[in-house]
């Protein structure tokens, strides 16, 4: 079988670190493959919709994480091992040490540009790469221009560990690392600005008081979508900055507030006698502490502006205080409680 069988293990183990199951399919192991591939598309889905999904559990999302990142590193060995089996090749190392392998070194680089050439006894290029790549990691949060130079330095990096190996006799092995250069410098760009791309869409926002009681206590953490086409509806709780209104009414202004949408624009809201009245009609809310002991007069809201209540009515600095809120400070809608682990639960 030896004879017959050249494939690579460490080859194997690179085309899993793309995505669990390639490396499988790669070794002639197909079902191994179908179910690596797949079942990492069902924690990684797992993992996104609890996370993220207003009725998902935060913390079942935190499980399926980890299994996700064990379900990765089992296929990278169990590719390994496929093809190391097959070869039963007795001179054949499973880590390389004897006989260098350009896969493996290709495979220590993608984990830390220099590896790769302090294998193959290049120590002064290998140690200069390694301290670039390290000094850049660890300032590029900073510098968001950065972002592209660290898959840049893993890419050329990984081209030039194939330059410097002492066989590349072969076309197939050149045109393989070329492709796999290109994919790893756009997952790395894509790896790099996706936190950027997810806070744009999503923040998180601990309660600072007791404001919108019962419904948020003290220091529970609320996911908070948001969108330049939202458009908020009565009932939304909604995350939002301060306003000149707040401004002027706050000394001690925070940098944002969380309340209830109570009216939208073109609607009439009034407070009477401890109920708050939409187009004169009386409102349920079964999620207020105790009714309003304030009176409001009969007020119609303009366009892009929303008036807003917190559920601890008389104990909120809100709409009935500084006036209606602007469109334009709403950063988005609090569409879940996200943690601690006993208040997770929806917002919608």
């Amino acid at each position: 079988m030896y004879n017959n069988y050249k494939k690579d293990p460490w080859l194997a183990v690179n085309l899993s670190m793309f995505f669990p199951g390639l490396g499988q399919f790669y070794a002639g192991n197909y079902l191994q493959g179908f179910l690596f591939f797949n079942g990492q598309i069902l924690w990684l889905v797992l993992t996104v919709w609890h996370m993220f999904a207003a009725k998902g559990n935060t913390v079942t999302g935190f499980i399926c994480l980890g299994m996700t990142i064990i379900f990765y590193f089992i296929s990278l060995i169990e590719a390994h091992l496929s093809v190391y089996k097959k070869r039963n090749d007795p001179n054949l190392e499973k880590i390389p040490r004897k006989h260098k392998n350009l896969w493996f070194a290709i495979f220590i680089t993608r984990i830390l540009p220099g590896l790769g050439h302090l294998y193959l006894q290049r120590p002064i290029i290998g140690l200069l790469i390694l301290t670039t790549t390290l000094l850049i990691t660890g300032i590029d949060d900073f510098y968001s221009n950065l972002l592209l130079i660290t898959p840049l330095i893993i890419s050329l990096t990984l081209y030039h560990t194939y330059l410097i190996f002492p066989d590349r006799s072969s076309n197939k092995r050149w045109s393989l690392v070329v492709i796999m250069t290109g994919i790893i410098f756009i997952l790395g760009v894509s790896l790099n600005y996706y936190p950027q791309w997810l806070e744009k869409r999503f923040d998180k926002f601990l309660i600072p008081s007791k404001s919108m009681q019962p419904t948020l206590q003290i220091n529970d953490i609320v996911f908070v979508k948001k969108s330049s086409h939202y458009v908020p509806k009565i009932g939304d709780i909604v995350v939002f900055t301060p306003s000149e209104n707040i401004k002027k009414a706050d000394p001690d202004v925070s940098d944002h507030y969380i309340k209830r949408i109570i009216a939208t624009p073109g609607k009439k809201v009034k407070i009477q006698q401890g109920q708050v009245y939409l187009n004169n009609t009386p409102i349920q809310e079964p999620y207020i502490t105790e009714s309003p002991q304030y009176q409001l007069k009969s007020k119609i809201i303009p366009a892009d502006h929303y008036f807003v209540l917190g559920d601890n009515r008389n104990n909120s600095f809100d709409s009935h205080v500084w006036g209606l809120l602007p469109k334009d400070v709403i950063v988005g809608q609090a569409y879940k409680i996200g943690w601690p682990p006993k208040r997770i639960q929806s917002l919608e």
